[in-house]
């Protein structure tokens, strides 16, 4: 063993950085309290150590990074189906061994990169637990209590807004958005200290009309510390997508905690577009789940909202149709869903989906306030 540290350093402290980490996440999934206690300390240091050195790039880091591997792997398979071709003698073959241990290389740095910023955050306390939300007392009511509460926003803020000639929102600059964004996520954290109250501002992704035949609409880089978003979507989903993708950045996991506080922060901002956005963004889900609940009441409750709403769902529609049934985007889903099944992220069975779930007890916690 003393021979193998002295003569091959680089590997020892290869090996050992990854077998930290592997304990590390054993630990996260063992002790809630550790994997809080990381998370707001080491894993903030981490997140913000990445997202500093990848802010002065203007373009996303991440996408590079994952283009280039990409490419990296097409030579690699080049290179292995060249010298199976010509079935070379062992020998000849050792030139691209090197090129090879480039992959595992890669893959176990990832691993590092992973659970020292970003892993812990799937084991944390719950964000419900956190803001305390009544989720035991959400049914049906709170559901519509809920759903009054979206529509009284959209009602609220769509008038303010700008429209062009069919009648829907028009958004800000992106630039502008994404700076009040940022601005909304670090009140909210000042607000909850469960929440960093610090980030940097998303990345855009170059490949956006791509990508949205995958059905994502934005990804955290948890490598390199930036939040990456498709803007090919509507404006008010690549607003919303900001918000959730912040939320990874900002030290949360879960996918369905991400969606509940992307529309809180955007709901909770002053700014009336923001809270539009944030409305819009979740208020189709709760259509859904009310009519299903009972028709009649949901579209009693429904009845005056602003048309300003179904007008860009109806351009959101149509826009998403040459997109919907990409063979891209089941490949993606596998995928996803096999990544957050590994990390335990399913919801379990519930009256109602989490989302919904959450967002019904943040209304509700006014009432049992």
């Amino acid at each position: 063993m003393k021979r193998f540290i002295k003569n091959h350093p680089f590997w020892t402290a290869f090996l050992t950085v990854f077998l930290l980490c592997a304990i590390l996440l054993l630990l996260f999934t063992l002790s809630r309290p550790f994997a809080d206690g990381y998370s707001t300390t080491v894993g903030v240091f981490f997140r913000l150590l990445l997202g500093g050195i990848t802010s002065i790039f203007p373009f996303s880091l991440f996408e590079v990074l994952c283009a280039a591997g990409v490419l990296y792997l097409l030579f690699c398979l080049g290179l292995l189906a060249r010298f199976s071709v010509f079935r070379m003698r062992k020998k000849a073959c050792r030139p691209i061994l090197p090129f090879l241990l480039v992959i595992p290389i890669t893959l176990f740095s990832v691993f590092d990169f992973f659970v020292l910023g970003f892993a812990a955050s799937y084991f944390r306390t719950a964000v419900s637990d956190e803001m305390q939300l009544p989720m035991e007392e959400v049914d049906k009511e709170a559901v519509f209590y809920a759903l009054e509460a979206l529509c009284d926003i959209v009602n609220e803020t769509a008038p303010s807004l700008e429209k062009n000639e069919k009648g829907e929102s028009l958004a800000p600059e992106l630039s502008q958005t994404k700076e009040k964004v940022t601005k909304a996520c670090n009140d909210f954290g000042d607000n909850n200290p469960f929440f960093q109250s610090f980030g940097f501002d998303a990345k855009n992704f170059l490949s956006s009309k791509l990508m949205t035949y995958t059905h994502i609409s934005g990804v955290y880089g948890f490598f390199t510390g930036e939040a990456n978003i498709n803007t090919n979507y509507p404006h008010f989903i690549v607003t919303a997508s900001i918000a959730h993708e912040s939320c990874h950045a900002r030290g949360i996991g879960p996918e369905n905690e991400c969606n509940f506080l992307a529309a809180a922060i955007l709901l909770e901002s002053e700014d009336p577009y923001l809270r539009y956005c944030g409305a819009a963004y979740i208020l189709d889900d709760f259509l859904d789940i009310c009519a299903e609940i009972d028709k009649t009441r949901a579209k009693e409750i429904t009845k005056d909202l602003d048309p300003v709403f179904a007008r860009d769902y109806a351009a959101y529609a149509l826009f998403f149709k040459p997109y919907r049934n990409s063979t891209a985007s089941k490949v993606a889903n596998t995928a996803n869903n096999a990544y957050l099944n590994a990390m335990g992220q399913e919801d379990g069975t519930l009256s109602y989906s989490r989302i919904i779930r959450l967002v019904s007890a943040y209304f509700q916690k006014d009432i049992t306030a």
